[in-house]
């Protein structure tokens, strides 16, 4: 009978130390598994963040460019003519320059 007890003994010690080595290995992969899984949602999370911030940005370069459009479409895209040409009063006065003449012929000083 002294037999068989040993046998019983080593028989659930080897079966605690293989039980305690499957609940150690399986608490290192449930560690290594949350920690994946925490490196992927913050990297989900920055990748969602990057693509509203583009999509927010297209946005408003859509809309600043329809803007611009709208404003040459009703300002009109070609710079006024002028109805007749007027030659430049000032080109034919022989006026200098000075600290007291402004040189554009109006005579302010």
């Amino acid at each position: 009978m002294y037999k068989r007890q040993i046998q019983n003994t080593l028989c659930n010690n080897t079966r605690d130390i293989i039980e305690n080595n499957n609940n150690n290995t399986r608490a290192i992969l449930d560690f290594l598994t949350q920690d994946k899984i925490s490196t992927l949602t913050a990297e989900n999370q920055t990748l969602k963040f990057q693509a509203s911030q583009t999509a927010q940005n297209a946005y408003l370069t859509a809309n600043q460019s329809a803007q611009t459009a709208e404003l040459i479409r009703r300002l009109g895209a070609d710079c006024p003519t002028p109805a007749y040409i007027v030659p430049n009063p000032n080109c034919c006065y022989n006026y200098q320059v000075t600290q007291s003449n402004c040189g554009c012929g109006c005579g302010n000083y």
